[in-house]
């Protein structure tokens, strides 16, 4: 008995780790447009489509590449940051330049998003809730629950482990029977229960309660305008650099910062240590005209003045920005 009650220990706690070591993501058009959603190089959806859920992502970086079905329009391809044990939703919009982008657009605890109807399987043995009907305004609905039993029993000596497990409202018991192999053989009793929840319905001439956003993702101790998504790690950032470090020609240096920031996010703090590798004042106005529109924390764009010599490169920038 002691052996059976381990098992069933290590079984659950298995679950749980491994749902903790994973992480979802939900991409959606803003415009409808269809497209493919393919991670790490794993196509996410069969046929294009304006919503996809991707879950049990086990890589914090992935790379994320949006192809879509419209020939004309380019792929968005971008890395992101991802922790395990949350849900990321991105938004794919437009910039001001027309170009298009993902957007973060909420993180919230796994599990938490519903995915689209036609996304939504229906796991086999389990007994879908009668319809209920829509009641008449300012009436309120009652909870219930609705009990599937399924019993094999046979005959012979046998010890019972008896284990509970809830998932997103639906509670399933187990009561596993073990019987000597020589005496007789097992018994298994599976009891499925859906819950209801409780509504209470509104007048039809009363506004419906406003959607709470989700939390968007914000540098700590930074809380003005965003320019992109989430910026590049520490990591990733020193990577970067001693790559673009490396170049012996500026040319080369600047065309390697770009293809990095067609598929990354920076900080100003990155920005700026970008600028410092470059050894021309127009290379360095260049590069901050470029980044820009990939910088999460345009607030504190300023703060790139510090990498000019000039007093003239500061006005040009300057005179960009406000032309946005």
């Amino acid at each position: 008995m002691e052996r059976l009650s381990t098992i069933a220990f290590i079984g659950l706690f298995s679950l749980s780790t491994a749902t903790a070591q994973t992480s979802d993501i939900v991409v959606f058009s803003e415009m409808g447009e269809k497209f493919t959603l393919i991670i790490d190089g794993d196509v996410k959806n069969g046929s294009p489509a304006s919503r996809v859920v991707a879950t049990g992502m086990r890589n914090e970086t992935p790379s994320i590449v949006v192809k879509f079905a419209e020939s004309g329009i380019p792929p968005i391809k971008q890395n992101g940051l991802m922790e395990y044990g949350k849900e990321y939703t991105l938004k794919v919009t437009t910039n001001k330049k027309g170009e298009y982008v993902l957007r973060m657009q909420g993180m919230a605890e796994l599990g938490t998003a519903k995915a689209s109807p036609a996304e939504e399987a229906h796991p086999g043995g389990f007994i879908e809730d009668a319809p209920v009907s829509t009641p008449p305004s300012g009436h309120q609905l009652t909870g219930g629950s609705q009990t599937t039993t399924t019993t094999t029993q046979s005959t012979g000596t046998s010890e019972n482990v008896n284990m509970n497990l809830g998932v997103n409202g639906v509670g399933v018991n187990f009561n596993l029977g073990f019987t000597d192999p020589v005496m007789g053989s097992t018994s298994t009793t599976t009891t499925t229960t859906h819950t209801t929840t409780t509504t209470t319905g509104t007048d039809m001439d009363e506004p419906a309660p406003a959607a709470i956003a989700d939390p968007v993702y914000r540098m700590p101790g930074y809380n003005g305008p965003i320019g992109c998504p989430m910026p590049m790690s520490d990591g990733e950032f020193t990577d970067a650099k001693a790559s673009i470090e490396s170049k012996g020609f500026e040319e080369s240096k600047m065309s390697l910062a770009r293809q990095i920031g067609d598929n990354n996010c920076f900080n100003t703090a990155q920005v700026k240590g970008i600028m410092g590798l470059f050894g021309f004042e127009e290379t360095k106005l260049e590069f901050a005209k470029y980044a820009y529109d990939r910088t999460h924390d345009i607030g504190n764009y300023y703060k790139v003045n510090d990498a000019f010599s000039f007093e003239t490169s500061i006005d040009d920038l300057n005179r960009y920005i406000k032309g946005r």
